[in-house]
């Protein structure tokens, strides 16, 4: 029996899976009555699969609860994780068509998505995590409420910390089930226009200041900038590693991924910063975000460039 089965799992992560249809080099946006032809086209695994992927690949064990339907797009999902080596103790089949879709319009370091998603089935979140009793919780966007709640409280009580990713554009600090929510959770990591945004402040630094009343480690992504990252003991600026970008999508997953992962393997929060900028760096060099090179061995070899210089 290996460490990780005895103590549990790394991580449980806690989202829903997408199939993303992917169309990249375009010529100009997308608008009303005009008809627009993409040079490539991708259709990809998306949503939550991007991290239990890279958590697995990384050598984590994780466990991710996600229920997949008859339609040829969550078969399509289950498959692709099945063969990448996801961990499936916590997947459940649907007789019925479950829907997640997203279409994604892709300009390199910016992108827009439309997406559509059935009714989503409650998943038992507080069972799950006594079950597995992870040492960290990570929530894949920012949830608020009862559920959330339940959830962190649970988390806390086996110990584990919960790192919340943001993906949300439609709520300010001044709501009070968002401010609350910040408050339950160890580690929030949004990134610059959700910052600003969930704080109505143009400055990024004033941002940071202000969700840090809430959370005791943020962590806002800043893509080519890096990241910058406040903590009890001051302030870090975690430069990005230098990448060819061809699509960002996935990138901040990708980030929390190695950050979480420098955490679990006892590196300094400096060097976990560093590791999920290189993941989120790596990422971008692939559509989709699964780029295979995201392993201990070339986290090793890319950590210590970055530390040299």
């Amino acid at each position: 029996m290996t460490e990780s089965e005895e103590n549990g799992y790394d991580v449980l992560v806690i989202g829903r899976y997408f199939c993303d249809l992917v169309f990249t080099q375009l010529p100009e946006f997308p608008r009303l009555g005009h008809e627009v032809y993409s040079r490539e086209f991708h259709l990809v695994p998306g949503g939550v699969f991007t991290p239990a992927v890279t958590l697995t690949r990384l050598g984590l064990r994780a466990a991710w609860p996600c229920e997949f339907g008859s339609d040829p797009f969550s078969q399509y999902v289950n498959n692709e994780a099945l063969k990448a080596g996801v961990d499936n103790a916590f997947f459940s089949q649907s007789d019925q068509p479950s829907l997640r879709i997203t279409v994604a319009f892709s300009f390199g370091e910016e992108r827009a998505f439309l997406s559509y998603t059935d009714p989503l089935p409650e998943i038992p979140y507080v069972e799950i995590i006594r079950q597995t009793r992870p040492t960290w919780v990570y929530l894949t966007h920012l949830m608020t409420g009862e559920a959330q709640e339940k959830i962190t409280i649970a988390a806390h009580e086996m110990g584990a910390l919960v790192y919340m990713d943001c993906q949300a554009h439609h709520t300010m600090i001044s709501d009070l089930d968002t401010s609350a929510a910040l408050g339950r959770v160890d580690v929030f990591s949004p990134n610059r226009a959700e910052a600003l945004a969930l704080t109505g402040e143009e400055n990024i630094e004033i941002a940071l200041d202000k969700l840090c009343a809430l959370t005791e480690i943020v962590i806002i992504k800043d893509g080519g900038n890096g990241c910058l990252c406040r903590y009890p003991g001051g302030v870090i600026r975690s430069p990005a590693m230098e990448v060819e970008v061809v699509d960002t999508t996935g990138a901040g997953d990708n980030f929390n991924c190695g950050f979480i992962y420098g955490q679990i393997k006892g590196y300094s929060l400096k060097e976990s910063l560093r590791i999920g900028n290189i993941c989120g760096g790596l990422s971008a060099e692939v559509v989709g975000g699964g780029n295979d090179h995201i392993n201990p061995q070339e986290i090793n070899q890319r950590l210590g460039n970055y530390q040299a210089n």
